[in-house]
Formats: C-alpha cells, sequence, structure tokens
C-alpha cells in the first residue's frame, strides 16, 4: 500500500521538525553538562595509578602465587585509588548541594514571610481587628518560631 506523495512529504516535514526541536532541547541541556563532562573527561584520562609497578613485570625466582598475590595487591591499589576520586567528586557536589538547598531555604523563608506580610496589610486595608498581635517583621520572620 503507497501513501500519496503529499503525505509522504508531510511525513517527511514533520519528521525533520522533530528532530529539529529534539536537538535543540538537548543543546540547551548540553552547556548544563559541560562542567561535569570535563571533569569525567579529565579524570578518565589520566593513568589510574602512575606509581605503581606493572603486575605483568616478573621478579626472578618469583613463585605463582607470589605473582597473584602481587597482582592482587596492585589491583586493590588502583581500586582504592578510583574510589578515593569518586569520594572526592561525591563528597564535591554533596556540598555544592548543600549551599544550593541552603540558599533555595532562606528564598523560601522570606517569600513566605512577604506573603505573610502582604495577607496582614490585606487584612488591614479591609479594616479586620489586629487583636493585639505583635507586628510581623522580617526579622521576626528569619527568627526561628518557639511554641507558646
Amino acid at each position: 500500500m503507497r501513501f500519496p506523495k503529499v503525505l509522504s512529504d508531510d511525513m517527511k516535514k514533520l519528521k525533520a521538525r522533530m528532530e529539529m526541536s529534539s536537538l535543540a532541547e538537548l543543546e540547551e541541556l548540553t552547556p548544563l553538562l559541560e562542567k561535569e563532562r570535563d571533569g569525567l573527561r579529565c579524570r578518565g584520562n589520566r593513568s589510574p595509578v602512575p606509581d605503581i609497578e606493572d603486575p605483568a613485570t616478573e621478579e626472578p625466582g618469583e613463585s605463582f602465587c607470589d605473582k597473584v598475590m602481587r597482582w592482587f595487591q596492585a589491583m586493590l591499589q588502583r581500586l582504592q585509588t578510583w574510589w578515593q576520586g569518586v569520594l572526592a567528586w561525591v563528597k564535591e557536589k554533596v556540598v555544592a548541594l548543600v549551599h544550593e538547598v541552603q540558599a533555595l531555604w532562606k528564598k523560601f523563608q522570606s517569600f513566605c514571610c512577604s506573603l505573610s506580610e502582604l495577607f496582614k496589610s490585606s487584612f488591614q486595608s479591609y479594616g479586620a481587628p489586629q487583636g493585639g498581635k505583635e507586628e510581623l517583621t522580617p526579622q521576626k520572620c528569619s527568627e526561628p518560631q518557639s511554641s507558646k
């Protein structure tokens, strides 16, 4: 079954538009990941452990068990170095995340304080009674609330 040429051309145009929009979305995401990608590339390009002897070199008079033990120790040392690098990277990312969350929390607190001020001023403009409540200030908003 063949589709008319008009329908086929429309399908090609739609496919091209979808590919262009996908590429545009990827291009928007690319700058966000460049720093992390570069960091991973740098870690991937360096040798795992520069000061470990090559386990392929054979010592004269070395038994099979000694050779296996040397290989195993070299592997463990490379693995330890790699995990130390991963741990340092994770710590760096966690510290950055904590700072971002703290900044977001401060913004949220500021928003809530502003919102309470807005409600308070709107109630006062309608002539609602104050009821002897103390005035809410931004300094009081940032202080921890004590239970009364």
